[in-house]
């Protein structure tokens, strides 16, 4: 028998990090992080709208950002922050259950917006 012939090679796996409750949107995450440092929210997000013309140094002062608004809210509102560890194939899963509830709920309001023409 070879060595190893037996073993099952575990599949790698990355970090998702979730908000509770699950509408917590990371936008208003950064937002928060942002006016409790002293910063303006609205600076920072004025160079993220001027992302287009690929400015290296904004990109790089957003992806350090939104590092440290992480953090701080891991740290401040650790019950709202969960880690999971998943697999590629559990990604993918998840990524096609949240493209799914995305679309039921552009169907939904699609239809309130169809009904409340009789209203």
């Amino acid at each position: 028998m070879v060595a190893g012939s037996g073993e099952h090679k575990a599949e790698p796996k990355h970090v998702h990090v979730k908000f509770s409750p699950e509408d917590t949107d990371v936008y208003d995450v950064i937002t928060l992080y942002l006016e409790e440092a002293g910063r303006s929210p609205d600076t920072f997000w004025r160079s993220v709208g001027r992302l287009e013309k690929q400015d290296e140094d904004t990109m790089a002062d957003l992806l350090i950002s939104a590092f440290k608004a992480g953090t701080f809210f891991a740290r401040e509102h650790p019950e709202q922050v969960r880690t999971v560890w998943v697999t590629e194939q559990e990604c993918s899963q998840e990524q096609k259950e949240d493209s799914d509830e995305a679309k039921k709920a552009q169907s939904r309001k699609r239809e309130s917006a169809a009904f409340s023409h009789y209203a």
